[in-house]
């Protein structure tokens, strides 16, 4: 709740966020938008710049056979075709949301790739797949939709393997920002908040940049990646987003 007083005043704004099924009607009923969407900000590309400078590639990169990799919140699968354009290995792709009518243009999109994605209708919150089966787990502008993001970051790391990446993209403060948080109740994350939210999850080798969306969304995104620790005590440690070269996994 946001609270600001003018003299004696005192006014109080309250989010509330949308539900999974209100989500899923949304989406639903317009699948075919968000694939122009996705083009008109040139998701593919803007989120292969953001994946490279993660250096996923260093865990399921080309010499990462039988890697598994779970995309959360999947969409028109943009996150998903912008990795399987950077690798030569393909791992095995696998999807969750709460529209089933997103899973299927995701699989149209994704098929057209000359991939073949396991795509499931479910809540991230409740991820239906086993612990540790997934190297990597990622989700783009997912977590902002949430009235506890930790919740389900909490969960995707459950189903990640130790040593595996966790991958997210988050809305972040910025004229975008602002307007995508009227209409669709959504939280806007500075580097700071997303950091410390991985930080709380007891990961290893945070980093972040800012994602550019285009020339008319701007920095309107950050993408966020840490590792699950392998194992012995946890040292979260904080990388500088000016410092790719040495946000290595």
């Amino acid at each position: 709740m946001n609270c600001r007083s003018i003299g004696s005043w005192e006014f109080a704004i309250n989010r509330r966020v949308r539900a999974p099924a209100d989500l899923a009607r949304e989406y639903d009923a317009a699948p075919v938008k968000w694939v122009q969407i996705a083009r008109s900000l040139q998701l593919e590309n803007t989120y292969r710049e953001a994946l490279v400078a993660s250096n996923v590639l260093s865990v399921i990169g080309d010499g990462a056979t039988g890697a598994r990799v779970l995309d959360c919140g999947i969409g028109s699968g943009s996150l998903s075709l912008a990795l399987n354009n950077i690798i030569t290995v393909k791992p095995v792709f696998c999807g969750i949301d709460v529209s089933n009518e997103m899973l299927g243009v995701a699989d149209v999109e994704m098929r057209q790739a000359g991939m073949t994605p396991e795509l499931q209708q479910a809540n991230i919150l409740s991820i239906p797949h086993a612990d540790q089966s997934f190297d990597l787990v990622m989700a783009a502008h997912v977590l902002e939709y949430l009235p506890e993001p930790q919740l389900a970051l909490e969960e995707m790391i459950r189903v990640l393997r130790p040593g595996g990446v966790l991958f997210v993209c988050i809305t972040r403060p910025s004229v975008f920002g602002t307007i995508v948080q009227l209409l669709w109740r959504t939280w806007a994350v500075t580097e700071k908040q997303g950091a410390a939210w991985l930080r709380n999850c007891q990961l290893n080798y945070i980093g972040y940049r800012p994602v550019n969306l285009g020339p008319w969304a701007g920095r309107g995104s950050t993408a966020f990646w840490a590792q699950k620790p392998n194992e012995g005590p946890k040292n979260s440690q904080q990388v500088s987003a000016d410092l790719p070269e040495a946000c290595l996994l």
